[in-house]
């Protein structure tokens, strides 16, 4: 329970921050407000009741005498006063000024004893010392009010922003409350919170609470309710908006049906709304509506306009941004071929829809396990038991649920009715709803780690969530919103496999917005929006339904019924560096009752699985994914509330190249290689194989063997440490053979089917399969899982690029030209043959490539293609072939800085052959050696021989990261130690040395790179430092971008984390420009009918397609940093945090804080000078991505 009035407090979590900013803005107002008194009245004070932290230590002040006797108590004296306390606050002593005249005659009670002096030609000992701490107060008081003054107006400044955000988090979480109330009839206590909330707040109410109920009370009928809503904004001056007169109107169309003569009040309403400056229109363009109330509001209107007719508004289909204005443009000359062309029918793609939306609405799929066969022995007895267990616990978690929901009931009707109570959200939900929650919630309990588990609060958060997803489900359901997206979807269905029609061709967003604009006039909105459940009502949530799972159910301690019986999950306390968290651990008799029942079937989450229709195009923010499934577009923590109030506030168009690239990837439809899933399958129900990266399972591992009785000390402590490092490594093995399973379980359900892979994206725009299972975005196994589901012929250069993706793959020719590639796969086309018709009876050539699984893969279509009887250029082919930028991140560096040097290293310019900046910089290295190594410099003698490409590519590697000289430092040293003669001394000294030479080749090589690099970081620092802002930014496609890195992890309200946002801030920057590039590839391919997918800065095509795929990678690198990238960063920071929130700029502010700030100003607008590379060599680069 959370009391309104105290709420604010509750449901911030900036408490320690406002704490200390107003401590120090009470310390200010004290000595001001007293100061000033003192100079008014010339009386004593006493100032014993405002001392901050020791109220003994100043006593009383009395003045001596009266009329031109009194004596006004200075700033320096007060300053005297509080030199205690101030420096306790401040933590800062300043040099005093011993040239200041004392203060004349006083007498202080300082800590209750009197001190007396009397001013006159002599002075004594006393005196002298009072004098210097005087004239000691006085100089730390004039150094000291500047910085008063600074940290007042920044306390200020933080009290009310801090104030802000606790008055926005009262009023959204008292929002969610009202209506839930009012949903589940609860209309008496909602009323009553509302009337508390109108009583207790005497400024800034919010229509938005008001609104909540006035909305609600319309739907019901309640005349009188509303009116008495209604009249409580008029009489607390609360503005009305357009939901406020949206549900008026609602009410008025719902009472015209009963009684006569409301025109008047409708009339009224118009005027008012007239006078708030609203149209009448602007009601149907902001407000969304559910059933018939859009039909309710005309009504409504039209009593007092009665020949009114609505104007519903266009949504804008196209693109702002220069880079995609080709695009706009959607008549096209020529038919682009559905993705599934000959696969599926309309009515094949209506059933599957159908069957997605089920599994969606079920919440969980259950699927065969792989090991579930005759290879794999299944304890029968065991799943008969925990059958049994089943049963039992669905009618103990019946009736847990009833009782402690009836126990929750009488505590929320018992309880004071000014106050906020779960039970309204904990009613949303039948029993039955949740028994089904808590049953698969422990099926997935009883799967996890005996050694490792999420911690208790996660899995209860989780739980809510899933509570909150059953709970918006079954609102659709019950508002018409669900049967008129089916409508709607079905349409799209229809489009999607035939997307050209009439010569027009829109992307799947422009099209759906198109339906949605077609019905938007008939029933619900379909982007109503849902009720927002507080972060601490989801947790609360989740709480209380684990707690009868922990509570409840039980499980015998041995098969035999009549032992006692134990709880079936417990608690458990593991530290995790300097934290002990809670964790929910099984019982020991359950997993292994539970590892049999694996062997038979496994439980997912439908929204981590594949779709089997086309996903929901991402339409705007919040609305895309899977069907029914809310799906966030970008994965943020649950604290990063900047970014989301940046998208919530960005236009809706500028985020259309973001979720078009998204919804051409989900719209790629995908099948399993059936070929390679059944040898892994083999292979894995085999007790897998280290030699292919196929996990074992833990019994694999051999035990370390008991210690002798007899055992002295040290091998007692060594056998002590074997059995951790056997215990850590049967972990590590059981994780991957889980993970194995899962995903090798999956593609066994989806074989022979078709799929699709929803995407969103993180925080600076790379993009992510939504399914974390069966997905390319994984290892090389995984990768060889899956196919484009339709295929195309390869055609007169596919059959190349075919044979050159075998070569490409196996790593050993990455240095060669493309001509000599080629030659190379026919030289070893037997051993190419042979892998394929005999992966592990053969000479096994493919299993020493770097990514065998994918060459196995590679093989096998080469030779299908091969043995087509109408020739390679005819054989469909359905693998995707991969083009890799070559150092991607150093790629981009060089692009924004035109390095000559550097766009050579990373084949920006035309080559014969590719260039390998690894080698280039190792050989820098080399030659700075040999220079030192002459002059007699011991460590570079020592090196002699060492350097190569492998000792500085992970350094290379990650200087686009930001690695730090320590870092680096670390990376060589680790390859140093496989040099067997060298020393642990001399590894240090020699990773020391090669670290600091391989930066100053990077810098030579890189020259601008290295001061664009230099330049994000030091703009970084200060923003962090200097203005006390996270760093943010907005992508040349539009989307914004926020660093939430705090000093407080998990408080977005704590100062930045100045270390990280500084380190970060390159490569995340450098992250976005490479999504931008993808996504910008992706959307002109989409144009063309080009099949793409994409692995960040890995582009994936079919083989006839690679040419053209490679000539828009090209083209959009080029339009991309043909923008004043930099330049416009460089404006969108100054304007974002060199400039203060008034709007004044800081020039001229000669404070320490404006001179910071003008230092700010200067750096983020001094962007660096750039070279002489011409981009458009890009367009000749063969190996630019090869």
């Amino acid at each position: 329970m959370i009391s309104c009035r105290k709420c604010l407090a509750t449901l911030a979590n900036y408490h320690k921050i406002g704490f200390q900013m107003y401590r120090i803005l009470s310390m200010t107002t004290v000595r001001a407000n007293y100061t000033a008194t003192t100079r008014e009245t010339g009386k004593c004070l006493d100032l014993r009741n405002f001392s901050s932290s020791n109220p003994n230590s100043i006593a009383t002040i009395k003045s001596q005498g009266q009329n031109n006797d009194t004596q006004k108590i200075s700033d320096e004296e007060i300053e005297l006063l509080h030199e205690e306390e101030t420096d306790e606050i401040h933590g800062t002593y300043f040099l005093p000024n011993f040239a200041s005249e004392p203060s004349e005659g006083a007498e202080f009670l300082i800590d209750g004893v009197p001190k007396i002096v009397e001013l006159n030609e002599g002075k004594t000992v006393l005196q002298t010392k009072k004098e210097i701490k005087a004239s000691k107060a006085q100089a730390k008081a004039t150094e000291k009010k500047l910085k008063d003054q600074i940290l007042s107006e920044e306390a200020k400044a933080a009290a009310i922003e801090l104030q802000k955000k606790k008055e926005i988090a009262f009023r959204i979480s008292l929002k969610s409350y009202l209506t839930m109330c009012m949903q589940q009839n609860m209309v008496f206590r909602a009323m009553l919170l509302l009337r508390n909330y109108h009583e207790e707040v005497k400024h800034h109410k919010s229509s938005e609470v008001y609104d909540a109920v006035l909305r609600e009370a319309s739907v019901r009928c309640s005349w009188k309710l509303l009116k008495e809503i209604v009249l409580m904004m008029e009489q607390g001056c609360v503005p009305f908006s357009l939901e406020s007169f949206a549900a008026c109107f609602i009410g008025l169309g719902v009472r015209s049906e009963q009684e006569i003569g409301l025109e008047a009040i409708s009339e009224n309403l118009l005027d008012k709304m007239e006078s708030c400056g609203f149209h009448v229109n602007d009601i149907f363009r902001n407000c969304k509506f559910l059933n018939n109330q859009r039909e309710l509001v005309i009504k409504g209107i039209t009593l007092g306009l009665p020949c009114f007719q609505p104007e519903f508004p266009s949504t804008p289909l196209g693109y702002t941004t220069p880079l995609l204005n080709s695009l706009n443009d959607t008549h096209v000359e020529s038919v682009v071929p559905s993705h599934v062309e000959g696969l599926l029918t309309n009515e094949n793609l209506t059933q599957l829809a159908a069957e997605q939306l089920n599994s969606e609405m079920s919440g969980v799929m259950y699927i065969q396990s792989i090991t579930n066969s005759s290879s794999v022995s299944v304890d029968n007895k065991a799943i008969s038991e925990m059958e049994k267990l089943e049963r039992e616990w669905i009618s103990v978690l019946r009736e847990a649920i009833v009782r402690d929901l009836h126990m929750c009931k009488a505590q929320f009707e018992a309880t004071r009715r000014k106050t906020m109570h779960i039970y309204p959200f904990l009613s949303a939900l039948s029993t039955d709803d949740y028994v089904r929650l808590l049953t698969q919630e422990v099926h997935m309990l009883s799967g996890t780690s005996e050694l490792f588990s999420p911690t208790m609060q996660l899995f209860c958060r989780n739980l809510g969530y899933k509570v909150i997803r059953e709970t918006r489900i079954q609102r659709k359901q019950e508002n018409g919103q669900l049967e008129k997206f089916k409508m709607i979807y079905d349409k799209y269905c229809q489009w999607y496999l035939n997307p050209t029609k009439d010569g027009e061709l829109y992307n799947p967003r422009q099209m759906w917005q198109r339906l949605v604009a077609q019905y938007q006039c008939e029933g619900s909105d379909l982007d109503y929006e849902s009720i927002f459940w507080p972060h601490s009502v989801v947790l609360a949530v989740g709480q209380f339904l684990y707690n009868i799972i922990l509570s409840n159910l039980k499980i015998a301690d041995r098969s035999n019924a009549e032992t006692k019986l134990s709880p079936a999950f417990f608690v458990v306390y593991r530290t995790k560096g300097v934290k002990s968290v809670r964790e929910i651990k099984p019982h020991p008799r359950l997993v292994k009752i539970y590892d049999e029942v694996r062997k038979k079937k496994l439980s997912f989450d439908s929204s981590l699985l594949p779709m089997l229709s086309p996903p929901l195009p991402w339409s705007s923010y919040k609305c895309g994914g899977y069907l029914v499934t809310d799906v966030s577009l970008v994965r943020l923590p649950a604290y990063a509330c900047k970014q989301r109030l940046r998208l919530a506030d960005t236009p809706p168009q500028q985020l259309y190249p973001a979720l078009d690239s998204l919804n051409a990837l989900g719209t790629i439809p995908w099948r399993i290689n059936n070929a390679i899933l059944d040898l892994v399958i083999q292979i894995f129900n085999s007790n897998g194989s280290k030699e292919l990266d196929i996990p074992q399972p833990p019994s694999a591992l051999s035990a370390p063997p008991p210690v002798a009785v007899v055992a002295d000390g040290s091998h007692k402590v060594r056998a002590y440490r074997d059995r951790v490092a056997y215990k850590r490594r049967k972990a590590e093995m059981y994780s991957l053979w889980c993970d194995a399973l899962y995903r090798l379980s999956l593609a066994n359900h989806f074989r022979d089917k078709i799929f699709w892979l929803p995407h969103n994206m993180d925080f600076r725009g790379r993009v992510y399969p939504c399914s974390p299972h069966l997905t390319h975005l994984s290892h090389d196994m995984a990768r060889s899982l899956l196919y484009f589901a339709h295929g195309k012929p390869l055609g007169a250069e596919g059959f190349n690029w075919l044979k050159l993706h075998v070569i490409n793959l196996t790593g050993t020719k990455k240095r060669e030209p493309v001509k000599e590639r080629l030659v190379y796969a026919e030289e070893i086309m037997a051993e190419i043959l042979d892998s394929a018709d005999n992966p592990l009876t053969g000479r096994k050539w493919w299993i020493n490539s770097d990514e065998p699984w994918q060459t196995l893969a590679a093989c096998i279509e080469v030779a299908n293609a091969l043995r087509c009887p109408d020739g390679p250029e005819a054989y469909v082919c359905h693998l995707p072939i991969h083009q890799d930028g070559s150092c991607n991140g150093l790629q981009h560096y060089a692009a924004l800085g035109r390095d000559s040097i550097g766009a050579e290293s990373v084949n920006l310019s035309p080559a014969d052959r590719p260039q390998d900046v690894y080698s280039n910089v190792a050989n820098l290295v080399e030659r700075e050696r040999s220079k030192d190594a002459a002059n007699n410099v011991e460590v570079a003698q020592l090196l002699d021989g060492f350097i190569s490409r492998k000792i500085i590519k992970q350094t290379v590697m990650t200087t686009v990261y930001g690695v730090t000289r320590y870092g680096a430092r670390l990376q060589i040293a680790k390859q140093l130690k496989e040099i067997p003669s060298l020393t642990p001394e001399q590894v240090q000294t020699g990773s020391t040395y090669l670290a600091e030479k391989t930066f100053q080749s990077l810098q030579e090589m890189f020259t601008s790179a290295k001061e664009i690099q230099d330049w994000f970081t030091e703009s970084a620092k200060l923003i962090s430092t200097v203005a006390g802002e996270n760093v943010e930014w907005i992508t040349p496609i539009g989307l914004p971008v926020v660093q939430s890195y705090n000093k407080i992890p998990y408080d977005e309200g704590s100062r930045p984390n100045a270390v990280k946002q500084r380190n970060a801030f390159p490569p995340n920057f450098i992250h976005s420009l490479d999504s931008s590039h993808m996504m910008l590839t992706a959307l002109h391919c989409q144009r063309k009918g080009i099949t793409f997918a994409s692995i960040h800065d890995c582009f994936w095509t079919h083989a006839c397609t690679v040419t053209e795929m490679n000539k828009i990678c090209r083209q959009q690198f080029v339009s991309l940093h043909s923008q004043p990238i930099l330049e416009d960063l460089s404006y969108f920071l100054v304007s974002q945090f060199a400039i203060r929130a008034s709007g004044v700029d800081c020039v001229n502010d000669e404070t320490p804080k404006g001179l910071a700030r003008h230092r700010l100003k200067k750096i983020i607008s001094e962007v660096p000078r750039r070279g002489t590379f011409d981009l458009r060599l890009v367009l000749k680069s063969v190996y630019f991505f090869s």
